[in-house]
């Protein structure tokens, strides 16, 4: 997955708080873009996807992280919530003071998204949502 390669490249700069070079802002920019891709399709569209195959009535994004941990799909609604807020950051960057403190958010919540697929597999599989053979 790129954001798994993103990830790797981008961890490799931290500190953020030295200077960086133009090749690696370049690499923070890819990992802030599929990280906060990655959590819109995931919150926007997955969840809501499951939602709607389960027939539960969408409600607000807290509700509908609330049955995502329910499931187990997620860990923590907390750190999902964070990582909302992170995507509308990313989303509006000409407003972020610190970049470096984005960086740094976006490389220790990169893992929770990645974990979430993992765990979004397994939820479709023990449902019968999916087969386990189409599950790649």
């Amino acid at each position: 997955m790129v954001l798994s390669r993103s990830y790797v490249n981008a961890s490799a700069l931290t500190p953020f708080s030295r200077g960086l070079s133009d090749n690696d802002l370049i690499e923070l920019d890819a990992l802030t873009s599929r990280f906060a891709r990655l959590s819109d399709i995931l919150i926007q569209k997955v969840f809501r996807a499951i939602d709607a195959v389960e027939l539960v009535d969408e409600g607000s994004l807290l509700d509908r992280l609330n049955r995502a941990h329910r499931r187990k799909i997620i860990h923590s609604v907390d750190d999902f919530r964070n990582i909302r807020e992170l995507r509308n950051q990313i989303a509006h960057e000409y407003v972020i003071e610190d970049m470096n403190s984005l960086y740094n958010d976006v490389v220790t919540h990169t893992p929770l998204l990645t974990h979430c697929l993992q765990q979004i597999k397994e939820y479709m599989e023990k449902q019968e949502l999916l087969d386990p053979a189409d599950g790649k």
